[in-house]
């Protein structure tokens, strides 16, 4: 019986202490809703600027532009990029002329240029022969291989290495194409160094035949 009445007071007096609680956290509520709307009573909107401060405005917005005379601007384009750069001493940057190229990039860039040379080589061909008509390409390589041995050593390897170069190169991509696992910073170098070497060798075993 004793400790049922104890358990009895103490729930009473835990209750007692949750409204107490309670109670002060109304009023704690109630002062911050009335410091709110004190503050919210007492803001005042700012004034307007003076007259003086206006006008100033209205007169730095409506100042006119300055403009260029016919005779500067004519003379300012004459000059070119890098004249009106070192003219106002913001020259640029030397960009591609300090980087070292990675061999893949040297070896992509190689495949471009021997495309180039093979389009206009064989667009060379086909003005000779048009112009001079039939076989006068025919008759200009067999000029040019009755020059002796160095003429013709070059000729043939102008020939050769676009032609060896671009198919290997082609080669190189499809199998890139077909296996992209091997396109890794290592295999790109090692394929742009075995690409040039095969190339240079292939060339100078047909310049031999």
């Amino acid at each position: 019986r004793n400790n049922k009445e104890a358990g009895t007071m103490s729930f009473s007096t835990a209750a007692a202490a949750a409204r107490t609680l309670r109670t002060g956290a109304r009023a704690a509520l109630v002062n911050e809703t009335t410091v709110l709307s004190s503050l919210v009573g007492q803001y005042q909107p700012p004034r307007q600027e003076s007259q003086g401060s206006t006008s100033a405005i209205t007169t730095q917005q409506t100042r006119s532009m300055t403009v260029l005379s016919k005779q500067s601007a004519e003379e300012y384009k004459k000059l070119n990029f890098t004249e009106r750069a070192n003219r106002t001493g913001r020259p640029v940057s030397p960009h591609l002329t300090i980087y070292s190229f990675p061999i893949g990039a040297l070896t992509s860039i190689m495949n471009r240029v021997t495309g180039c040379i093979l389009s206009f080589g064989a667009a060379g061909l086909g003005a000779v022969e048009l112009v001079g008509g039939s076989g006068s390409a025919l008759d200009l390589m067999s000029t040019i291989g009755s020059q002796g041995g160095i003429v013709t050593a070059g000729a043939k390897f102008a020939v050769a290495f676009p032609v060896v170069y671009h198919y290997v190169g082609g080669v190189r991509h499809l199998m890139w194409d077909r296996m992209p696992d091997y396109l890794t910073n290592e295999d790109v170098d090692r394929a742009s160094y075995a690409l040039a070497g095969s190339s240079l060798l292939l060339s100078l075993g047909l310049v031999v035949v």
